[in-house]
């Protein structure tokens, strides 16, 4: 029997916790590594959210060393293949960019790249960059062989670029679903519905048009609750002051309930619990954020915003969800509105939602599909 191919595999791990570190976590601990001869090279940076992407002593500190530790684990690995998760801004694209052009020159490996972000990096970063910084992309994506991207849509942000463009959705393992679940939510009424977000608390995630939306949908269903999970960076882009405020100035402090971070059991009482699932995200980084497919497997209904990454691509409008334009909390409470009021729509889109995500989805899918990338590389 021959030998596994060797494949290196560069990222970070949480905490904190978001949607890449996540998914890195999931992908080194998967059946990859029955298929393979897997090294890794941790770069991760486990300080709080508000420390991603800034230029920071510590930043660079860990920037630099990882390099050095790249070109010992070249060195002593010998991979055939070195896989390198790509930022879509300057600073953490500079360190990837790094990466690929040692990668590339101290060993014969083949190098792929994985997107987890939405188009930021063709509108945001490349075209708005310097020529030098535009010859350094150039350059280092040059030397690549693949990039993963997450949807269709995203092709062209790296189109002629890079020389092969992949497209694999992520992947989630399944939320565990009570066993009474469903029937649990058919017997709720439109005066006990339970409205979920779950996220890092930016205010691009669209936390506040979450509270607002609450604002207007609990003037017509006072006895909805809603619950917005997640981490509250600690920083100006923390959304968590000004959604106190709003809740404070309408007297919503016991329909609206910040749970904090949901890991385990608590989360999936979380999915469980709910009937209806929000995520209004404009993030400019965001791709295919790995809540939906969580809630779409809990057979929860989708709302979320048409425009972002590639939630089109996962949401099916007016089958598993309901898609609305980004910054718009009055269409978010008439979506909420809609749902709350017809309960066995809301049951029907949980239900091909759930059937969505077991077909296209789930870690199994996503695994199948990265190491079929992996060997067309390598072969």
């Amino acid at each position: 029997m021959p030998p596994k191919k060797k494949i290196l595999l560069i990222g970070s791990l949480p905490p904190p916790v978001h949607g890449s570190n996540v998914y890195f976590n999931n992908l080194i601990n998967s059946e990859i590594k029955n298929e393979f001869d897997i090294a890794h090279l941790d770069i991760s940076d486990h300080r709080d959210l508000k420390n991603l992407s800034k230029l920071d002593l510590t930043n660079v500190t860990l920037a630099l060393k990882s390099i050095i530790d790249l070109r010992k684990k070249l060195k002593d690995f010998r991979p055939d293949l070195v896989y390198i998760p790509v930022a879509s801004n300057f600073l953490p694209y500079l360190r990837d960019g790094l990466f690929i052009l040692v990668s590339d020159y101290f060993s014969d490996a083949r190098i792929i790249l994985h997107s987890h972000e939405g188009d930021n990096f063709r509108k945001g970063f490349y075209e708005g960059s310097p020529f030098f910084v535009k010859y350094f992309i150039e350059k280092s994506l040059g030397k690549a062989d693949t990039i993963i991207v997450l949807g269709e849509k995203l092709r062209n942000v790296y189109s002629g670029l890079v020389k092969n463009i992949e497209v694999v959705p992520n992947g989630i393992q399944s939320e565990e679903i009570n066993k009474d679940g469903k029937d649990i939510r058919k017997n709720r009424t439109s005066e006990n519905v339970k409205i979920g977000f779950m996220g890092n608390l930016f205010e691009s995630k669209g936390v506040l048009d979450v509270v607002n939306a609450a604002a207007i949908v609990l003037k017509k269903h006072p006895d909805v609750k809603f619950t917005i999970a997640g981490a509250s960076p600690s920083d100006k882009d923390s959304a968590k002051e000004k959604a106190d405020k709003i809740i404070n100035e309408n007297g919503l402090q016991e329909s609206i309930k910040f749970p904090g971070v949901l890991t385990g059991k608590e989360k999936e009482d979380f999915f469980n619990k709910i009937d209806i699932f929000v995520f209004p995200s404009w993030y400019k980084y965001e791709g295919l954020p790995l809540v939906i497919p969580a809630a779409m497997s809990a057979s929860l209904p989708v709302i979320s915003v048409r425009e972002t990454g590639v939630i089109s691509e996962i949401v099916t409008e007016n089958e598993t969800g309901i898609l609305i334009n980004k910054k718009d909390p009055q269409k978010l409470a008439e979506a909420i509105d809609y749902l709350i009021e017809n309960p066995e729509v809301r049951i029907e889109m949980g239900r091909k939602g759930r059937e969505k995500f077991q077909k296209q989805f789930t870690l199994e899918t996503n695994i199948d599909n990265i190491i079929r990338v992996f060997n067309k590389v390598l072969n």
